[in-house]
């Protein structure tokens, strides 16, 4: 097993698709300096599902930031794929979020004059290496979350869980090792949340597609084939859920 030389107790294991080692995280508001995480170490084997629990003030959204490359620790050593990430520049954090994530918010943010299509292409824009054919990988991004027929459709045209599906294809369309979903059912309506939910455990069961959801919905966390939860900035539960929804 290939680990990373540390202090303490916990080792990272660099075969993991993603390790944490004591990781803090520390906001200053004024001269109070507010401690959002408070020493996570975890660990997440490529091809898994995650559900994140907590409630409000717990540090989920802090700790999927700091997965996902949008923000550092204060302290602590995160590696992704076994490259350590947690102190890299802005550029290459950039880099690797074009690359090795895809994000998925609570928000749309889709474009509104834009069509679904175009949309899901956008960051192909970004994507170093990339030749043509970005219309037919984002079609096949659109394919994959059941979409096709209303790629040429704007935002306007489009329901919320359609926009919600929009919204995952492109976090999608540069085939992304890793998917982190923040609250990704919280603008839709029950059963739309349910729909959307499903399809996320078919992207994990069927492409083997590793996903990291942020919830505070324990049905929406049943999906989930591993569940966490925060208080207080550290994890308080680690536990298997081997009857997951489907």
């Amino acid at each position: 097993m290939a680990t990373a030389s540390v202090c303490g107790a916990y080792s990272i294991d660099l075969t993991m698709l993603l390790s944490l080692r004591n990781i803090h995280k520390t906001y200053r508001l004024d001269s109070v300096q507010v401690p959002a995480l408070r020493g996570i170490s975890l660990q997440v084997a490529a091809g898994e599902f995650v559900a994140i629990m907590g409630p409000s003030g717990s540090g989920k959204s802090t700790l999927l930031h700091i997965l996902g490359c949008l923000d550092q620790p204060t302290h602590g050593e995160y590696y992704l794929d076994g490259e350590l990430v947690s102190h890299l520049s802005p550029k290459r954090l950039a880099l690797l979020r074009n690359t090795k994530i895809g994000i998925v918010f609570q928000s749309f943010f889709m474009l509104p004059r834009l069509t679904a299509l175009d949309n899901v292409a956008l960051p192909l824009m970004y994507s170093p290496g990339r030749g043509n054919g970005e219309r037919e990988l984002a079609l096949a991004a659109l394919a994959k979350v059941y979409l096709a027929d209303r790629a040429h459709h704007l935002p306007r045209q489009l329901s919320g869980g359609q926009q919600q599906r929009v919204s995952l294809a492109r976090a999608l369309v540069n085939q992304p090792e890793l998917l982190l979903a923040d609250e990704p059912t919280g603008n839709l309506d029950r059963q739309t949340g349910f729909q959307i939910m499903a399809l996320l455990q078919e992207l994990h069961r069927h492409q083997g597609l590793s996903i990291i959801l942020v919830t505070h919905d324990p049905e929406m966390a049943a999906f989930a084939g591993r569940q966490l939860i925060l208080r207080d900035g550290l994890i308080i539960s680690d536990t298997e859920n081997h009857a997951s929804a489907g």
